[in-house]
Order: structure tokens, then C-alpha cells, then sequence
């Protein structure tokens, strides 16, 4: 899978761009503020609907303009030909080969793995951007995950209201139940199919990182549901195994969500774990040891994709190299240009070596412009 053509119009500080690109290796130099992330931001929009920057999908449209479209062919298995088109009068379009679709069907027709440098503190975050990350791959691989993870979050809003509004109307108790069973059984799928994919990207992140660490260390990475004891547990649970414990959590903190007056279990309290020689990475790993990890788990999602897609993503990488040392680069664009479309910005070319520059295709953007 690769982009063979892209083009943005009134896109953030562009006006008018059109590029071909390369189905290796792309990288994009220019200073600050001239336009780099938004031409990822804008592939990125390609591929789940929606921007990674911005909830305001107006922000998109270029200022004095009234619509921002970009456009893309595709090649995979055959042509594609992808488009959004956001306006400031009208809702949002996307379309497949010019006919128009909804989000659902849309994602997952060009998948892509971002890397950037608010990835590299994937270890360190929160339990949050760690979920986050996960789903993201997952919603571009399996479009009955995307509709059970946006049916879950609707249920756990209309629960929320509902639990704030029986503060005041204490007979309105009697409605929670409603809500807890469609709770449990979405609630439950998104834990096991999170623990199924993770335990297929902890294999490749496996061998990725034996291979960074010449095999001196042992990368774990852990699924810990909201009602694991133990965080640190290497447990795969089965579907009904995830019911029952649901079940028994939702039990036991009722009067406490009532006080609350929102939800406080399911999937949106559970987290990942990484961890190096048995030991949790966020608490005792160096910044080195992190960066290893996390570098080794976005490899790891580039096999996941493959295996499940039959196609490797595309991957976006914004300016990520300066935060590498050289063999983290050296090893990571190894990899990637064997396998798959990369797109690389970049401050300074100074980051590759003259064979890798070479077999590029190198843009320079400035001001919006790209030469």
C-alpha cells in the first residue's frame, strides 16, 4: 500500500499543493512553522477521517477560505482514489472513488502508523494515550471493534448523564441497570479483543527489540484490565471470564458512582503495561530503555497491520530522527525501507546518511509551498 499522489487545497497554510510520491522513502525539510506536520496531519485525516491536532475540524480550512479538500490516489491492491472535504457551510464528506461514505467505512481504506515525538513518551503517559494508541491501530484493522468502541462510548455518556441527573432524582436509580447490561457486553469485547491484538503486537515488539538490545533484555507488554489485582499480570481472560469480574466491579462500586455521579469501570480505567526483565519500564527503565520499547511496539504495529490488512501501512514520522540516536535510526529506517512507504519531516538532513538521502525522493517545504 502506498500514496501515489497527494493534493491539498486551502489545507492549513496551504493553498494549492499537488506531490507524487515515492513508494519508499519521502522525507520533507524545512524550518519550524513552514508546513511539515500539517502535510502528515493532512495524510493522517486521509486514513482515520479525522485530524490527531485538532477536535475543531474547521481549524483544517486555511484561513479566509471557505472549504479545505484533500485528495489522494492510493495503490493497493488497486487504485483507490480517497477524499475529504470539510466546509465551513456543510458537514464533512468522505468519499471512495468519488462516491460518498460514512467514517465507518471510510477508515481502514489507507492505514498508517504515526510517529512523532509525543510518541516516544508512550511509556511515561498516561494510561489514556496508551488506550488511545492501541485503538487507533485496532479501528484500522477491524470495523466491528470501531462500531462496538463507538456504541461503548455513547452508552458510557447517556450512563454519566444518567448517574449525575439520579443525584438530584434519586428515583431515577432504578434506570442504571438499563444501561449496565448494554455496559458489560460492549464493554467486555473491547477488553478481549484489546488483550487479543496486544498479545499478537507484544510477539513482534519481541523480536523487534531483542534485535535493538542485542537479546540482553526482555520486553513484556501487558494488557491490565480495570479489575486486574495485579497490574502486572500476564493473564489472557476469557469473554466470560471479563463478564463476570465486570459484573462484580459494577457491584461493588454503585453507591460510589451514584456519589460520583459517573462511570468508574469498564475499559476506560484499564492501561498498559510495559515492562524489561520483569521489572515495570515506566518506574524503573532509563530514557534509552523507554524509547527502545516504544520504537520496538510501533515496528510491531507495521507487522500487526500486515498481517491482519495483507498490506503494510503507510508510516508518518514528524521529526522524530533528532530525538533517535543513530542506531535507533539507523535500525528503524532499515526496517522501514524494506517494507513501506515512509514519510518522513525533518529539520535537518543532517539525520541520514548520504545512501539513505539517495534513495529518497527529498521535498523542501517553505511557507506552504513544497519545492
Amino acid at each position: 500500500m502506498h500514496i501515489k499522489t497527494l493534493h491539498l487545497r486551502d489545507f492549513r497554510n496551504y493553498s494549492d499543493q499537488s506531490l507524487e510520491l515515492n513508494p519508499g522513502l519521502n522525507i520533507f525539510v524545512g524550518d519550524n512553522a513552514q508546513g511539515k506536520t500539517n502535510l502528515l496531519e493532512a495524510i493522517y485525516v486521509l486514513s482515520l477521517s479525522k485530524s490527531y491536532r485538532t477536535g475543531r475540524e474547521t481549524e483544517l480550512i486555511k484561513h479566509g477560505a471557505n472549504q479545505t479538500i484533500i485528495h489522494a490516489q492510493v495503490q493497493k491492491m488497486a487504485r483507490l482514489d480517497l477524499a475529504v472535504q470539510v466546509s465551513l457551510a456543510t458537514s464533512k464528506k468522505l468519499l471512495v472513488n468519488q462516491k460518498s461514505t460514512n467514517a465507518n467505512s471510510f477508515v481502514g481504506q489507507l492505514n498508517t502508523v504515526l510517529f512523532t515525538p509525543d510518541s516516544l513518551q508512550l511509556v511515561k503517559g498516561s494510561p489514556g494515550d496508551r488506550r488511545r494508541f492501541l485503538d487507533i491501530q485496532i479501528c484500522q484493522i477491524d470495523a466491528v471493534y470501531r462500531t462496538t468502541l463507538l456504541k461503548y462510548q455513547r452508552v458510557v455518556r447517556q450512563r454519566n448523564s444518567l448517574l449525575k441527573e439520579a443525584q438530584i432524582q434519586r428515583s431515577l436509580v432504578k434506570q442504571v441497570p438499563v444501561w449496565d447490561t448494554q455496559l458489560v457486553a460492549l464493554g467486555s469485547e473491547l477488553i478481549w479483543r484489546r488483550q487479543e491484538i496486544l498479545s499478537i503486537l507484544e510477539e513482534f515488539a519481541q523480536r523487534a527489540h531483542e534485535t535493538i538490545s542485542h537479546e540482553l533484555e526482555n520486553l513484556q507488554v501487558a494488557y491490565a484490565p480495570f479489575f486486574a489485582a495485579n497490574t502486572q499480570e500476564h493473564k489472557q481472560y476469557t469473554l466470560a471470564e471479563i463478564e463476570q469480574f465486570f459484573w462484580s466491579e459494577l457491584k461493588d462500586r454503585r453507591e460510589e458512582e451514584l456519589r460520583r455521579g459517573y462511570t468508574l469501570v469498564g475499559p476506560q480505567r484499564d492501561d498498559i503495561i510495559f515492562l524489561i526483565n520483569g521489572l515495570d519500564l515506566k518506574t524503573f527503565g532509563s530514557q534509552g530503555q523507554q524509547r527502545t520499547a516504544v520504537l520496538a511496539y510501533i515496528l510491531a504495529e507495521l507487522e500487526l497491520m500486515s498481517r491482519e490488512a495483507g498490506e503494510y501501512p503507510v508510516v508518518l514520522l514528524d521529526d522524530v530522527m533528532s530525538e533517535l540516536d543513530q542506531t535507533r535510526r539507523s535500525f528503524l529506517l532499515s526496517i522501514l525501507n524494506r517494507k513501506a512507504q515512509t514519510i518522513v519531516t525533518t529539520t535537518n538532513l543532517a539525520s541520514f546518511d548520504e545512501k539513505t538521502r539517495q534513495e529518497a525522493r527529498v521535498f523542501r517545504i517553505e511557507s506552504g509551498r513544497i519545492l
